[in-house]
């Protein structure tokens, strides 16, 4: 990477506070209880170390789209029913839905007529909407391919004719194209003006499934053999123009049978599974199946769709043990959710669960597929995931620890609840001594909460013996969760019929939902500040070192841990210099509307502008600029768009934002150009600068940057050395810093230790110490393991509540008046005061530190 790392954005970024590293009180210590189960992993061993971790739930399925993506940012979309063949109400019916069929059979001159636009103006709308595409279905035929079928009346059956019922099904036309040449040269056309539109490299990123749960009656009326067929006819002809895109199908689970065969086909076969003859077909007939789908819906009160350790057995071992089975097939859930019933009784469908037992069930079927990665396990697509939605807590905690290298876990020992399923998920981060590691308690037998279990987590590493390691931990539960809290004592709200672990939004009458909506959960799940811990002699007698900690986890529960050494924590002090010239660097800056489409590679930022967009905005956030040291902006940019301005602005829009400004003018020749900015005298280019936006009406063609950098107006800068004495941890490693950049230094103790003040160039005893770069600096930190300066008894008599506080207005508890001091995550002071009470609702919600003397609380707003 070319660029230098601002250091006010390292205070941000760095280790040290993404991981909420506050301040460490020194008498923190680890406490040892006989643990019932033991979950364990070595970090040295070849043997035990696997693949890394991916991101199980990357896909969000989406129906038809019309209006582009409207997922959450970072998921990919797999697109069902895009290709026509939909269905709509007319006068209460199913009727055929022909407005975005882009196939229609003119019956006058007897031919297929394509028709493209309305297709390609939906997927449009999501090539657009910087959702990736996953994989679009190929399910739905559009209606035109019923063209010279004879329906018989429903009941009947001739072994021949489908049915006058079969005509429309509940998601459209489930029958196989009646012409199977014309459907074959369909896909050919369709899969030509898709690479025509969007090249062919962004189609080839696309997968193309044939078919959805196609055992399924309303999905598939054909027989086995007729899908067969199909699949054959739709994958050459896809590859006829595409031979290297990804083709695959979505099947219904192995040993499925619909209604237990009471429900017969046209030709009086029972829906069953196809997947045998499938796969004995592909292999004959060397047809390459890229990824097979299959569907799971765990309602969480049936014990035999819980047992998640079981599924791999049950769906996953006869695909993968098939003789014929090509092992270059990877495997996804294609749909999936946790659920209390597939049939509300409100009519709308399945209900999902949302107490904690959903957190673990999707942590186990996750691990269920990092254990079986090698196999071609990859994916599961959730329902839902609309914007406003989150992860449950389990996955986001998964979700720190992707590409991480996964090591084997082995369980020792006996749950106190037999029926018990204690486990974990190992992680090591292969380039730093970092370790993660994610416990769970589950339970397939049954949903009740039980007594705690105790474990013990130990794990072997490279270190040597007596390596302080810091750690945190984060404990999840049905004490920490929203809605069990919510119904202690409104259990009154859940309307009659429903289970009232349910999605609240459908389970709870509306003034139930209302007030849960304005419900703040008293007990969230947060990490504990960071702790240290020693690593001990290993017991094989072999070199590195050996952790152990224990726990107790909760029925339903999961633990995660951080184990990071100093180093990790410790971040060189560089010139504050801000400068995009890689793709790594390019990857920070985002497009704010649709119609753009961005692109970062080569180390260029280009942005392509589609004719329906409207003030298109490129915006960089999570910066942290001091605009009094910065003159000038520098930009090396190519512009081919229809006009030759750009404009700018830094901060949130508002009224001085409109009239504010910065308009400046970039040829639009075609041509390579470094120009320069003038910030001074700027009004909005003040104080201190969290996101910057390029913006303007361009219309239509690109602008590509070659360098974007904010330059400072003095280029001198000064020495910084930082050093210690005794036992701890600073944020800050010696460098060097511009004149008049601002430092916020922090020292933690070591367990045993307690910071006493910095001495040299400075002498002070705040913590965090801000200063202001003017000369050289010679600062150390001075640590000691005598009496501690504070009394630990007076120090947990400090009390802070609400807190969490949704006002932003804390009181401190059992304290005489006296004064405080209450700073920002970076270090900054913000305020302080005297008294009890503690207003920070002027500033942004987030974390803030409180310093009463020598103590020090986290406030969360």
């Amino acid at each position: 990477m070319r660029s230098l790392i601002p250091i006010n954005v390292m205070m941000k970024n760095q280790k040290f506070l993404k991981h909420n590293l506050l301040i460490l009180l020194s008498f923190t210590f680890v406490a040892f209880t006989q643990a019932q189960v033991k979950l364990s992993t070595d970090f040295t061993s070849e043997n035990d170390k696997k693949l890394p971790i991916h991101n199980v739930w990357n896909t969000a399925n989406r129906i038809s789209p019309k209006s582009g993506s409207n997922i959450r940012t970072g998921l990919k979309m797999n697109i069902v029913r895009m290709i026509g063949g939909i269905n709509k109400k007319v006068n209460g019916e199913n009727a055929k839905d022909l407005d975005f069929d882009p196939c229609l059979y003119d019956s006058i001159n007897n031919k297929y007529v394509y028709r493209w636009d309305p297709l390609i103006e939906r997927l449009n709308k999501v090539v657009n909407s910087q959702t990736e595409i996953l994989q679009i279905a190929l399910d739905q035929p559009p209606w035109a391919f019923q063209h010279g079928y004879t329906f018989i009346p429903k009941g009947t059956r001739d072994n021949i004719n489908f049915r006058e019922d079969e005509r429309i099904s509940i998601y459209g036309n489930s029958l196989p194209p009646a012409d199977k040449q014309a459907y074959h040269d369909f896909i050919k056309a369709l899969m030509t003006k898709l690479v025509e539109t969007y090249g062919e490299e962004k189609v080839l990123s696309w997968r193309f499934r044939v078919g959805s749960e196609i055992e399924t009656p309303d999905h598939w009326f054909g027989t086995k053999q007729d899908f067969i067929e199909h699949f054959a006819n739709t994958e050459s002809a896809v590859r006829a123009i595409l031979p290297n895109a990804k083709v695959g199908l979505h099947t219904r689970n192995p040993g499925f049978l619909y209604k237990n065969g009471t429900i017969l086909n046209y030709k009086g076969e029972p829906y069953a599974s196809f997947i045998d003859d499938l796969i004995e077909y592909n292999d004959a007939n060397n047809i390459k199946c890229d990824f097979w789908g299959l569907s799971d819906y765990i309602i969480i009160d049936n014990s035999a769709l819980r047992d998640i350790n079981g599924k791999y057995t049950k769906n996953f071992e006869p695909l993968i043990n098939n003789p014929k089975w090509n092992p270059e097939t990877t495997i996804d859930i294609m749909e999936y959710s946790t659920v209390t019933t597939m049939k509300g009784a409100d009519g709308k469908g399945y209900i999902t669960c949302e107490t904690s037992h959903r957190e673990i069930v999707e942590l186990i079927f996750s691990n269920t597929f990092y254990k079986n990665k090698d196999k071609g396990l990859e994916f599961i697509y959730r329902w839902g995931n609309r914007t406003g939605s989150e992860d449950p807590d389990a996955i986001k905690e998964l979700n720190t620890m992707i590409d991480l290298v996964r090591y084997e876990t082995s369980i020792s020992g006996n749950p106190n609840t037999s029926t018990n399923e204690l486990d974990a998920i190992f992680a090591k981060n292969d380039t730093k001594d970092e370790y993660d590691v994610l416990i769970y308690n589950y339970n397939s037998n049954s949903i009740n909460y039980r007594n705690a279990e105790t474990v013990e987590v130990a794990f072997t590493t490279d270190l040597p013996v007596s390596t302080t390691l810091y750690y945190r931990s984060k404990a999840y539960g049905k004490e920490h969760n929203k809605l069990q809290n919510f119904l202690i004592d409104n259990a009154n709200y859940v309307m009659s019929g429903f289970d009232s672990k349910g999605d609240p939004d459908r389970t709870l009458t509306e003034a139930g939902y209302t007030a849960y909506q304005n419900y703040e959960n008293p007990n969230p799940s947060v990490f504990t500040e960071w702790k240290t811990i020693t690593t001990k002699a290993r017991n094989d007698g072999k070199s590195g070192s050996e952790v152990n900690i224990s726990t107790e986890i909760g029925s339903f529960a999961f633990e995660k841990f951080e184990f990071r050494p100093e180093a990790n924590f410790l971040e060189a002090i560089t010139p504050a210099t801000y400068v995009w010239s890689t793709t790594d660097d390019f990857s920070a800056w985002s497009a704010v509307k649709n119609g753009m489409t961005i692109n970062t590679e080569n180390d260029k930022l280009t942005i392509d502008f589609s004719s329906n967009v409207s003030w298109p905005m490129l915006a960089v956030t999570d910066v942290n600029i001091n605009a009094n040291l910065y003159s000038t902006l520098r930009i090396v940019v190519k512009n081919s768009t229809d006009k030759p301005d750009l404009q700018m602005a830094p901060n949130a829009p508002g009224s001085s934002f409109v009239s504010g400004r910065k308009k400046e003018t970039v040829p639009n020749d075609n041509q390579w150009h470094t120009l320069d900015f003038d910030l001074t005298n700027w009004g909005l280019w003040t104080g201190t600068i969290n996101e910057f936006k390029f913006y303007n009406n361009f219309s239509s063609g690109s602008i590509v940057f070659d360098k974007i950098e904010f330059i400072p107006n003095n280029l001198m800068t000064h020495s910084i050395t930082l050093s210690k004495e005794g036992q701890g941890l600073l944020n800050y490693g010696s460098g060097t810093a511009l004149n008049g950049q601002e430092l916020s230094l922090i020292a933690v103790a070591n367990e045993g230790w307690t910071f006493e003040g910095w001495e040299g160039d400075i002498t002070s005893t705040d913590n965090p110490l801000a200063i202001t770069v003017t000369s050289d600096l010679n600062i150390k930190a001075i640590f000691s393991n005598g009496q501690l300066s504070v009394d630990k008894n007076s120090l947990q008599k400090i009390t802070v509540f609400p807190n969490p506080s949704n006002n932003g207005v804390f009181q401190i508890k059992n304290q005489t008046l006296q004064s405080w001091k209450v700073f920002s995550i970076t270090g900054k002071k913000m305020m302080e005061g005297k008294g009890n009470t503690i207003d920070i609702s002027a500033y942004a919600k987030g974390i803030y530190i409180l310093k009463i003397n020598n103590a020090f609380v986290k406030l969360l707003y």
